[in-house]
């Protein structure tokens, strides 16, 4: 069975993949640019401690195909597979789970955590096309398309930079388009029913499925400060609309004076999100290193705030090899639906037990170390330990809940390697 829990996921791996779809960035100054083509590749190995483990290759190839115009192109293909929370709350006597199809169950051991186990692979395939409109005008514009079992996405967007000041400063502006439609294995569950009590197919073969739809914006300025220094200041809204539920997690009901768990129902989320972030980034070249240091404050009207600091530091070892040292720490608050269970005979009108959605933090370190094998080619390897936790035993646990752990701290490790060449 496919879980849709795994995309936020994916998530949390654009974060550490982001460097490996910025190349150019990462590469100013050391690889010939004068090279009409640019072809990176990499491979990210992301293991959770009993939980997910993903492979995900990249290839990413850019080609000049005029002055200052270039298309880009990346292909990706992710597998996954584990297992993950379902929701439900552990419990001091084993639980047992059905499929969402029916023909399968899973146990659970007492106080345990439970868990479904999943397998996934997506396919995406995105384009670039970055053109010169002006002395001090570029357009970028983008589409993205991925598939999987139960999930299809398709997306467009497009951005303009203006360049004024001599090109100190640069204004950016974009706006972007999703439409997703999801058709969960097993059948679309009815919201708040009854596990596996109100299934509206029992098969996803011939169904349309749910839309969701999700509008961005963004807004921002690129100052140079210095010779040795520049700043990056963005502001993004969002609009997300449809079906924003999770087919595939549910919620446990428990005895409001006991704790003790009597049924479980599909969880249901609100059909609209507002999404806020604001983002600020410097980068200062020391004499031979360079420190990347930035600040992203999100929030949105499920109740959701966040905070995430991120340092790397670029360590030049000699003229071929570097090391960049780097610490991550995310930070949010709870989504104001989120709870672990809910009361029989008192259902609210949302409600997730969904972890993702509790106040957590994090915090990731890593490193990671380049070798310049000459003016047109580079190869990387980096590795990231990661540490999410949350409050296990909550003021508002109900009786036998409060002998049990209902957050369980979580454990990850990537690795990825890469390899870059222009010619």
């Amino acid at each position: 069975m496919q879980l849709t829990g795994p995309r936020r996921i994916r998530e949390a791996l654009a974060v550490a993949t982001s460097s490996l779809l910025a190349l150019d960035a990462a590469h100013a100054g050391y690889l010939d640019y004068a090279s009409p083509w640019q072809i990176d590749a990499a491979t990210l190995v992301y293991s959770e401690q009993n939980r997910v483990n993903v492979v995900e290759p990249i290839v990413h190839i850019k080609k000049e195909i005029g002055e200052g115009e270039f298309i880009t192109a990346k292909f990706i293909f992710d597998t996954m597979s584990g297992a993950t929370p379902n929701g439900a709350t552990p419990s001091s006597t084993p639980q047992t789970f059905s499929s969402a199809s029916g023909k399968s169950t899973t146990a659970t051991a007492a106080h345990e955590l439970p868990l479904v186990s999943f397998t996934d692979a997506r396919a995406a395939v995105s384009v670039d096309w970055e053109l010169p409109m002006s002395r001090i005008l570029r357009g970028q514009y983008n589409a993205i398309f991925s598939r999987e079992t139960d999930y299809s996405s398709l997306g467009i967007g497009a951005t303009l930079l203006w360049d004024v000041n001599n090109k100190h400063t640069t204004f950016t502006t974009g706006v972007a388009v999703n439409i997703d439609q999801v058709s969960p294995t097993g059948g679309m569950p009815t919201e708040l029913s009854p596990l596996n009590t109100s299934i509206a197919t029992g098969s996803n073969d011939g169904d349309d499925g749910k839309i969701k739809n999700t509008h961005d914006l963004l807004v921002g300025v690129t100052q140079v400060l210095t010779r040795r220094s520049l700043m990056q200041l963005n502001y993004s809204y969002g609009k997300s609309s449809g079906y924003l539920t999770d087919p595939y997690k549910i919620i446990s009901v428990v005895d409001g004076t006991s704790g003790v768990t009597q049924d479980y129902l599909h969880e249901k989320r609100p059909a609209a999100r507002t999404r806020n972030a604001l983002y600020w980034k410097t980068v200062y070249q020391l004499p031979e290193d360079v420190v990347h240091l930035s600040y992203r404050y999100y929030w949105d009207d499920w109740g959701i705030k966040s905070g995430t600091v991120d340092l790397t530091y670029r360590l030049q070892l000699g003229a071929h090899i570097y090391l960049e040292p780097h610490y991550r720490y995310y930070t949010q608050t709870a989504a104001n639906f989120f709870m672990h269970a809910v009361v029989a005979d008192n259902v609210p009108d949302y409600a997730s037990a969904d972890l993702r959605l509790a106040a957590l933090q994090s915090i990731t370190v890593g490193l990671r170390v380049a070798h310049r094998l000459d003016a047109t080619r580079e190869w990387g390897l980096g590795i990231d330990s990661m540490h999410q936790t949350g409050d296990a035993h909550p003021a508002d646990a109900i009786g036998v809940q409060k002998n049990e752990a209902l957050f369980s701290d979580l454990k990850a490790l990537s690795l990825i390697a890469d390899f870059s060449m222009k010619f």
